[in-house]
């Protein structure tokens, strides 16, 4: 699969604390990146059609229901488009957002159900890491009871965004050089 490329990664993505431990699942947040929504990547959106008989018994709607607007083109997204979800009334998140309780529906299929993670839209897979037209950088300003505000324990150093990371950054983005060569 075709990656998205990376030129330039801003500085603070290598020094702000990372996701430690459980990631975001072990955080307080109350799911507060939520509540805007998300851009879904045409890789994903493709496997939530297939998945959508386990999806909308989790979130309550039908699949079609939860994207506010059309297949959009763009060549920054894995697949070379995606779709903005739509943000429910009731609760103001995420209309992917499981309902009546925390957590990602799609997340929670990876995690439970052995969908492929590549069902979770990219932009939260590395959130709070985002990027644009070949640069990555941080989504701020960061929430306050985001995982990667906390304070560690005293004497435990935590890694930062880039090494928490690093992982799923590796499977969507070419990180390549300046001169067209890419980083390993």
């Amino acid at each position: 699969m075709k990656k998205i490329k990376i030129t330039q990664i801003d500085p603070k993505v290598m020094t702000q604390a990372g996701l430690y431990d459980e990631g975001c699942y072990g955080s307080s947040c109350a799911d507060e990146c939520c509540e805007y929504g998300c851009d879904v990547d045409l890789t994903a959106i493709k496997l939530i059609n297939r998945h959508r008989d386990l999806i909308e018994p989790l979130v309550g709607a039908k699949v079609e229901d939860c994207f506010k607007t059309a297949l959009k083109e763009d060549d920054d997204y894995l697949g070379g488009a995606y779709m903005e979800t739509a943000v429910r009334k009731k609760d103001k998140t995420c209309a992917f957002r499981l309902k009546g309780k925390r957590g990602c529906s799609l997340f929670y299929l990876w995690a439970t159900k052995k969908a492929p993670k590549r069902i979770v839209p990219t932009i939260c897979r590395v959130f709070p890491i985002t990027w644009h037209r070949g640069r990555l950088f941080i989504d701020t300003p960061l929430r306050k009871s985001c995982k990667c505000k906390e304070k560690p324990a005293k004497g435990r150093k935590v890694p930062s965004l880039f090494e928490t990371q690093k992982k799923e950054i590796r499977a969507v983005f070419e990180i390549v050089e300046k001169k067209g060569k890419a980083k390993k």
